[in-house]
């Protein structure tokens, strides 16, 4: 039912992608393998792994579907591919992120937005999506900014993989810079608007709505967004602005944050068609960016109503 949460699935087989030793096989070569092997040996993992994945596979095609109708399915089965290939990159890039520390390169495009952002006096939530090596760019970013960035996350399906996933994030953690899980979402806004109402920054991915959050449907023409209510509904709670940041992979070690100007929530309208138009101004941009780099959409889960 609309806006409410789906239940969670129950936890996943070990073996499977959503647990955790594909991981840890995964890490395992990215220590053992010379960097110049990486982009034959991930090709073709990509492949293996696309063909076996059959929900995951089918999720990404009708994404592509409802975004690309345009396209033929031939250029959207390679786009497919491409979005998997892309997601081993940005994976083995986060791993060695984590394991060695400033190994990418980052370029800044919009830093005017973000400047402006970090200029007024109102609370400021990044608004992203699942795009490039998110974690390493928010890492990145919080040793560039003055105020404390908390980076807000789902826990992974299986309790083993999310054990591996914090120990991964730990490393990356410093001073400035913290991961929070979402784990239950009614006391995880309640310590994103206080931390807001002391003007540290949050981020928070905005394009899809797994089970256990709070869905918020939102039609848009032949389609229907399933997004995640709460990032919105904060926003419009808090009066923070919405700066939209964007990461795409460049190539090798190589990635690119783009800002946009920030979206502010509407005064003087009920809360919930505050945050619902709050949703549909950010949902244009994010078709947009997607529009032109489809395979760096790295969902793959439906996100749009059947």
């Amino acid at each position: 039912m609309p806006g409410i949460p789906e239940p969670l699935p129950p936890a996943p087989s070990r073996w499977s992608l959503y647990g955790d030793v594909p991981w840890r096989l995964l890490m395992g070569g990215v220590r053992a393998c010379p960097s110049w092997l990486e982009m034959p040996h991930i090709a073709g993992w990509s492949l293996l792994v696309f063909l076996l994945a059959g929900s995951q596979r089918r999720a990404v095609l009708g994404n592509l579907k409802a975004l690309l109708p345009g396209h033929s399915r031939p250029a959207r089965v390679w786009l497919a591919w491409r979005t998997f290939y892309q997601f081993a990159r940005a994976a083995v890039d986060g791993i060695r992120f984590q394991q060695g520390g400033r190994v990418l390169a980052w370029e800044v495009e919009g830093l005017e937005h973000f400047e402006a952002a970090a200029a007024q006096e109102r609370p400021v939530m990044l608004c992203t999506a699942h795009m490039g090596s998110y974690d390493s760019a928010a890492a990145f970013f919080a040793e560039k900014m003055e105020r404390h960035f908390f980076a807000v996350r789902l826990p992974e399906r299986h309790p083993q993989l999310q054990r591996l996933r914090e120990e991964g994030l730990r490393r990356m953690e410093h001073g400035s810079y913290t991961a929070l899980y979402n784990s239950s979402e009614s006391v995880l806004a309640v310590e994103l608007l206080r931390a807001l109402q002391r003007r540290d920054w949050v981020a928070l991915q905005a394009d899809r709505a797994l089970a256990g959050l709070t869905v918020l449907p939102l039609p848009d023409g032949a389609k229907t967004w399933l997004l995640p209510k709460g990032p919105f509904a904060l926003a419009t709670a808090s009066g923070a602005c919405c700066l939209p940041a964007f990461v795409r992979r460049l190539g090798h070690r190589r990635y690119r944050v783009s800002f946009h100007p920030a979206l502010l929530p509407e005064h003087g309208i009920p809360r919930a068609a505050a945050a619902e138009a709050l949703a549909a101004r950010w949902t244009a941009l994010l078709e947009m960016v997607i529009i032109s780099h489809p395979d760096q959409w790295l969902v793959f889960e439906p996100a749009f109503a059947p």
